[in-house]
C-alpha cells in the first residue's frame, strides 16, 4: 500500500511507503490530511520532483474501473458502482411534489408548462446524467492524489442488433425486424396476429392496446421483446390487477447507455488516448496474468509497448449513494414519521463503531436499534443499539470507499466519506 503524498502548496506528488510517511509525520514535517485512501501534506518546501504516471479509466454503465501506474508499479486502482435508482427518486419526488398541491396548502400551479430544463437543447437525462459525472468525478480524484501526465480511456462500442440477433451479417443489418412497418405499434399488432396474448380473443373486444410488459417506470423500454397486444377489456384488468404477466426485460438498456457515456466523453474536451477493448483483453489475459474484474481492466488499459506492472493489493471500491431521503412518512394515512435527519446524533450512511462491528448505518429506527452494513450492502448487524458504546466516525456523504486487501483471506475496511474533491449529485 502506498500512501499519497502533497506538496506544501497541495499539489500531487509522488507516493511513498508508509515507513517514510511515519517518520514524516512523528518529525511534524507533514499532516494527515485523508485516512481513505491514507494521504499526507507536507509542511516544507519540497523539490516537486516527479515521474510520469499513466492513469486509465474502463468506462462502464453499472460500474467503472480506475487505475494508475508509473515505473512499472500499480500506484491505485480503484471500482465504482454507478447509480441505478436515480430515475425511481426523481419520479418518488414529483410524486410528493403533485401530492403536496392537493393537499389543503397554499395554492401551489402546476409548472409542467415552463420547465426550461425540459426543452433545452442538448439535455440529459438525470440517470444518464449521473452516470457521465461520475466518470469525471473519479478522474478529478485521481488527478488530485497523482501527478498524472497522459490518460488511457477504453470506450467500449456494443453492436446492439448482434446482441438481439447473434446470427445476424451483411445486409441482414438493413433488414431488421421493423422493415417495411410504420412503426413499432405496426410491428407488435402484426407480429401477435393481430389478436389478444391473454383472452385469445374470446372478450370479443376488438379494440386493441400494445402494453409494456415492464412499464417505463421500472425502466423497462419500448422494444418490441417488452410490447405485447392485449384487447382493452384484459388491458384494464390488467391494471386492476386481476392477473399478471411474465417480466421479459430487454437486454440491451446498459449497452446503449456505454454508448450514449462514449459519445458525451468524446465531446467532452478531455484529452487521452482511446484504446479499444480486444486490446484490453490481450494485456490483461496473455501478458499481465490477470482475472476479470474492472479494476484489472483499468490497469491493462494503462499497459503499453509490452510494459508489464507489479500489482498493487490495495483496491478501492466505491459506491455512490443518493444526497438525502424524499420519504418522510409511512402508512397508509400517513400517520408514522420517518426521521430524514439526525437520530441519535446520526444519519443514514454515517460511518459508526459499535459493539458489534464497524459499519455504515443503513436504516435507523426511533427505538435507537439501527441496521448496519457494509459498502456492498452485507449486514454487519441488523439490530445494534447505538445509544450504547457507539462512536461515529465520519459523516455521510454521497461517496462510499471500501479499502480490501485482495492478498488477505478476510479483507481489511476501511472508508472513507468524499469530501471537497468529489461532490455528489443529488436528484
Amino acid at each position: 500500500m502506498f500512501v499519497f503524498v502533497l506538496s506544501k502548496d497541495g499539489n500531487p506528488l509522488m507516493p511513498t511507503k508508509p515507513a517514510k510517511a511515519r517518520i514524516l509525520l512523528k518529525t511534524g514535517k507533514a499532516k494527515v490530511v485523508r485516512t481513505t485512501p491514507f494521504t499526507i501534506k507536507l509542511l516544507f518546501e519540497s523539490s516537486g520532483y516527479t515521474q510520469p504516471v499513466t492513469a486509465g479509466i474502463d468506462t462502464g454503465s453499472k460500474a467503472v474501473g480506475c487505475a494508475a501506474i508509473a515505473s512499472g508499479k500499480v500506484l491505485y486502482q480503484s471500482e465504482i458502482s454507478l447509480r441505478e435508482n436515480v430515475s425511481k427518486k426523481m419520479q418518488q419526488r414529483q410524486m410528493y411534489r403533485r401530492s403536496r398541491r392537493s393537499r389543503k396548502t397554499r395554492y401551489r400551479p402546476a409548472r409542467f408548462d415552463n420547465r426550461g430544463n425540459s426543452k433545452k437543447e442538448g439535455r440529459l437525462a438525470p440517470s444518464i446524467r449521473s452516470k457521465l459525472e461520475a466518470h469525471f468525478r473519479e478522474k478529478r480524484f485521481v488527478e488530485s492524489l497523482l501527478p498524472v501526465t497522459g490518460w488511457k480511456v477504453e470506450l467500449a462500442s456494443f453492436d446492439i442488433h448482434k446482441i438481439t440477433n447473434p446470427e445476424v451479417s451483411g445486409i441482414g443489418y438493413q433488414e431488421g425486424n421493423l422493415k417495411g412497418f410504420y412503426n413499432v405499434k405496426a410491428y407488435v399488432l402484426d407480429r401477435d396476429g393481430y389478436t389478444c396474448q391473454h383472452c385469445r380473443g374470446k372478450s370479443k373486444d376488438s379494440r386493441l392496446h400494445c402494453h409494456h410488459i415492464v412499464f417505463r417506470s421500472n425502466q423497462g423500454t419500448d422494444a418490441p421483446e417488452n410490447l405485447i397486444t392485449l384487447c382493452e377489456t384484459c388491458h384494464k384488468a390488467l391494471h386492476k390487477g386481476e392477473f399478471e404477466l411474465s417480466e421479459r426485460r430487454s437486454n440491451t438498456k446498459h449497452a446503449t447507455e456505454v454508448g450514449i457515456v462514449k459519445s458525451l466523453i468524446k465531446k467532452s474536451g478531455w484529452s487521452f488516448e482511446e484504446v479499444f477493448g480486444y486490446e484490453t483483453k490481450f494485456w490483461r489475459e496473455q501478458v499481465l496474468g490477470l482475472e476479470k474484474t474492472h479494476y484489472f481492466d483499468a490497469v491493462a488499459i494503462c499497459c503499453g509497448d509490452k510494459q508489464t506492472v507489479e500489482p498493487d493489493d490495495t483496491v478501492y471500491f466505491k459506491k455512490h449513494v443518493p444526497a438525502g431521503d424524499y420519504q418522510q412518512t409511512k402508512g397508509k394515512r400517513s400517520e408514522k414519521n420517518i426521521p430524514t435527519g439526525k437520530l441519535f446524533g446520526l444519519r443514514k450512511f454515517d460511518l459508526v463503531k459499535t459493539e458489534k462491528g464497524i459499519g455504515i448505518v443503513w436504516g435507523k429506527r426511533s427505538s435507537g436499534y439501527f441496521s448496519i452494513s457494509d459498502i456492498f450492502g452485507n449486514k454487519i448487524s441488523d439490530s445494534v443499539n447505538v445509544k450504547k458504546k457507539c462512536r461515529r466516525l465520519s459523516a455521510r456523504s454521497t461517496t462510499l470507499v471500501q479499502t480490501i486487501q485482495l492478498t488477505h483471506s478476510s479483507p481489511t475496511c476501511h472508508f472513507r466519506q468524499a469530501g471537497t474533491v468529489e461532490e455528489g449529485v443529488s436528484c
